[in-house]
Order: C-alpha cells, then structure tokens, then sequence
C-alpha cells in the first residue's frame, strides 16, 4: 500500500485553525508568526479528539457547546505559546511543518494487517474510510517538526501503542465486514 493509495484529513484542524485565527484577530498582542501559530495548532489538536470523518469545519455551524469547549483550549494554547515562543529568525516555514505523526504510525500497522490479510481488497476510498475510523480511536500526536521521525520513534516506544493499534484496526474490519 503506498501513501498516495489512500487520503485521511482530520477535520478538527480545520475547526482549530479557524478558531486560532479568530483568537489571534481579538488578540493583537499574540505573535502570529507560522511557527507560533504551529505550535498553537498542535497543543490544541492535541488535546482535542480527532475527528477524520468528515464533520462540519465552520465554526458558526458548530453546536455551541462544542465551541465553547475548544476556545477555551485555544485560549489556553495561545497564552502557553505566547509565555514560552519557539520562533526564530532561523524559522523557516518552508521546513517546519505541523504534522500528526499518529498518521504514519497508523499508515505502518494498517499495511501490516492489510498484508497479513490477503483475503480484503479494498480501494483507495475504503482504505481512507478504514484509516479514518482508526485514527478517530487513536491519540493524536501532533508536533511541528522537520524532522518527524524523531517524534515517531519516540511514540513508537510507547508500549501500547501498537498492540492497541492492532486492535482498533481489526475491531474497524470485523464492523466492516458485518454490514457486508
């Protein structure tokens, strides 16, 4: 299974995104450079439950209760970020990107277990589909990094993460294959 074989977005961060863009226009004392803005979407996104199956991504449209729950995060990450800012003059936005490393670290397992089970066919829009409801079970682990892979070997290490994995991914196929 190759990357470009399937397509997953969670679709809180266009919600956060939104959210931190409001704050920022209230706020004009908070820096808004990429890599405060970055750091901000990761602390939020990672203490907020994903959401990779599509849900509404306009704030106005959003139940009150919801908003409410996720400003208070925002304003919380954009006072941690504004304390303590990890920019720089050597911060270049080309190469510093906002990644959710549980992606790839899901993208691993789910070609185990897809490799392992032969007998399952699924197209690019079922294995987003399947990804998708993996990744909403699983703790986002959002960093601003160039360099990924560090941060994934870390969560990598964490001992329950793949056998937890596993276990979401065939409990996801079973429901599967029971509405077939």
């Amino acid at each position: 299974m190759d990357k470009d074989k399937y397509d997953v977005h969670n679709y809180m961060e266009d919600v956060v995104a939104e959210l931190i863009r409001l704050y920022q226009e209230k706020n004009p004392d908070l820096c808004c450079c990429p890599r405060c803005t970055m750091d901000i979407s990761a602390l939020v996104l990672n203490g907020v439950k994903p959401q990779y199956i599509r849900i509404e991504t306009k704030v106005g449209k959003l139940d009150q209760k919801l908003i409410a729950s996720l400003e208070k995060i925002v304003n919380k990450a954009c006072q941690q970020v504004k304390d303590n800012p990890h920019h720089d003059d050597d911060f270049d936005p080309e190469k510093m990107y906002l990644e959710n490393l549980s992606e790839r670290l899901v993208e691993q397992v789910l070609i185990e277990v897809l490799q392992e089970r032969d007998d399952l066919d699924f197209d690019q829009d079922m294995l987003s589909i399947i990804a998708g409801l993996v990744l909403n079970q699983v703790k986002p682990r959002y960093a601003v990094t160039d360099r990924g892979g560090a941060y994934m070997r870390l969560a990598e290490l964490e001992h329950q993460f793949f056998p937890t994995t596993i276990a979401i991914i065939y409990n996801v196929l079973n429901q599967l294959e029971e509405l077939e």
